[in-house]
């Protein structure tokens, strides 16, 4: 007799069954149990004993499989269907993962792409590049204040005027005066005259250096002293005493006390009275004043200044500058042709721009003068930077194109690594290095042609402060990179897109069809080894 199986369902307070035969929960239905059980067939001839076993355990498997396809709720059973059963009737659709790449490739053919390069620099030939400049000095007097320029290859500008403004200041760095303006190069004054070296005059009998307890009361005695301020180890002092000592006894003989007292010639040696010279802001030997009613103030634009007498140095010429100064004798605000404006405080801003070469060069920011000596002792070259560039300022459309083409982005000091830095000096002859490396990145746009193309100039700075022999000063050492980096924006051709695109879709969908074969794989075998577990 062959057996075979049938589904019954029992009540909730029905007896249980045999041990044998296991009793699960319907998962969908909510009155009863669902057991298995055995029933003989009335029909059908009884089977052999090994034959029988085997029959019956592969029909029990098979019972009980279907008997749990039938627990699952129906939601289950549709999800646990797999694709390839109705893949004629099913229409992929496009996954949202494509479609985003597809988003995202559009973008990027829509957009101009930035590409970059590095080669040796294309600048025309004996391009010259401008370097802007703004430095205070809180100790230099305009003056004395000057500015040379020299390269690698020999060339040395000293002292520019044209293209540099120079601005007393005091210790805050804040304008105190008129701009202090030197003369055209081509204009300017020949350094001056003196008497023949072998020049000596007899029979002058001088009146001693001034001191700081006869200054005061000389300056309040005569209208007008004219005060040489002298150092006497300094050379150009010792060529212009013979002739000032001979000038003062003609002038005191022209005009003496008794009978005129309109004018007095007067010195003072700065070595004895160190204080004295350093409250009339004298740093440079010799220093010719001229005081009128006890002080050397010239009113310039509400500005006051000193007046210094910038003249020849012979005795003639000294005499004759006394001659004219007599008539405006008790007139404070007359000015003479051979005076000058003196800055009133010890302060100097100096700002202007220099074109110079594509070579490793120097700006240097030192004091010199004419026939003038400095004591190193007395020079401090602290300083400010306020501005320091190379190239042209970029106008506000050539600042966006290199923001959205600057390979690693801009900084905030880009253009200025300088900007805002202070220099100090410890030390009496402190002389203070600068070298900044020079790099060009020229953007090319897509668009505007050669105008809206743009050279950027950055460079990275390295400063030092060492005591020096020589004269103490500021040099701005600078050399120039011969490697250009070029960035040029250039559009993406249309065919590229096209075969971005299709490969994009095409391995989203080999990828999507490779893991659907895997998880189809792992069903059937996760099936297969379901139906064995019974056994």
């Amino acid at each position: 007799m062959s057996f075979a199986f049938s589904l019954t369902r029992r009540p909730h307070n029905a007896t249980q069954h045999n041990a044998t035969h296991q009793q699960r929960p319907h998962r969908g239905h909510p009155h009863g149990r669902v057991d298995l059980h055995r029933r003989r067939r009335p029909d059908g001839p009884p089977a052999a004993a090994g034959a029988s076993l085997g029959s019956r355990g592969r029909r029990a498997r098979a019972s009980r499989a279907a008997a749990r396809r039938l627990r699952r709720p129906a939601a289950r059973r549709a999800s646990r269907s797999h694709p390839h059963d109705n893949k004629k009737n099913q229409t992929r659709k496009p996954t949202p993962h494509t479609r985003t790449h597809d988003k995202q490739e559009l973008y990027a053919f829509l957009q101009v792409q930035a590409v970059s390069e590095l080669v040796v620099d294309r600048s025309p030939p004996n391009e010259l590049l401008k370097i802007t400049f703004n430095v205070s000095f809180p100790a230099l007097s305009c003056e004395f204040a000057t500015l040379d320029v020299s390269d690698e290859l020999g060339t040395k500008r000293m002292n520019l005027t044209k293209t540099v403004r120079k601005s007393p200041i005091d210790l805050l760095l804040q304008r105190v005066g008129a701009h202090f303006t030197d003369e055209d190069a081509s204009t300017q004054k020949a350094a001056p005259k003196y008497d023949s070296e072998d020049t000596w005059y007899e029979h002058v009998d001088v009146a001693l250096p001034l001191s700081r307890a006869t200054f005061d009361d000389t300056l309040a005695h005569y209208p007008i002293v004219v005060v040489n301020f002298y150092a006497p180890w300094c050379h150009w002092c010792q060529r212009l005493e013979p002739a000032w000592d001979a000038a003062t006894a003609e002038v005191h003989g022209r005009y003496p006390d008794k009978a005129d007292g309109r004018i007095r010639y007067a010195k003072v040696d700065c070595t004895a009275e160190t204080e004295l010279c350093r409250q009339h802001f004298i740093t440079a030997f010799p220093s010719l004043r001229v005081f009128r009613r006890g002080h050397d103030d010239l009113v310039v634009q509400g500005m006051h200044e000193h007046e210094a007498y910038t003249g020849d140095r012979t005795k003639d010429a000294l005499v004759a500058f006394a001659d004219s100064l007599v008539p405006s004798a008790g007139s404070p605000h007359t000015k003479h042709a051979l005076l000058m404006a003196a800055p009133r405080t010890a302060g100097c801003n100096m700002a202007g721009f220099v074109m110079v070469k594509k070579v490793p060069g120097t700006l240097h920011f030192t004091a010199r003068a004419e026939g003038h000596s400095f004591d190193h002792a007395w020079m401090n070259l602290t300083h400010a930077v306020h501005a320091l560039h190379f190239g042209a300022r970029p106008t506000p459309r050539k600042l966006r194109a290199l923001e959205r083409l600057h390979p690693a982005g801009l900084q905030a000091d880009w253009l200025d690594k300088m900007q805002g830095s202070a220099f100090f000096s410890d030390h009496a002859q402190h002389t203070h290095e600068h070298w900044l490396s020079v790099v060009l990145t020229s953007v090319v746009p897509l668009r505007g042609g050669p105008a809206a193309r743009y050279d950027a100039y950055e460079y990275s700075a390295v400063s030092n402060t060492f005591v020096s022999d020589s004269t103490p000063s500021a040099r701005f050492s600078y050399g120039i990179s011969p490697i250009q980096v070029v960035v040029r924006e250039a559009p993406r051709h249309w065919y590229r897109f096209l075969t971005t695109t299709c490969a994009i879709v095409g391995g989203v969908y080999t990828v999507a069809g490779m893991l659907d074969g895997v998880a189809y794989t792992g069903w059937k075998i996760a099936r297969k080894v379901e139906l064995g577990k019974a056994s």
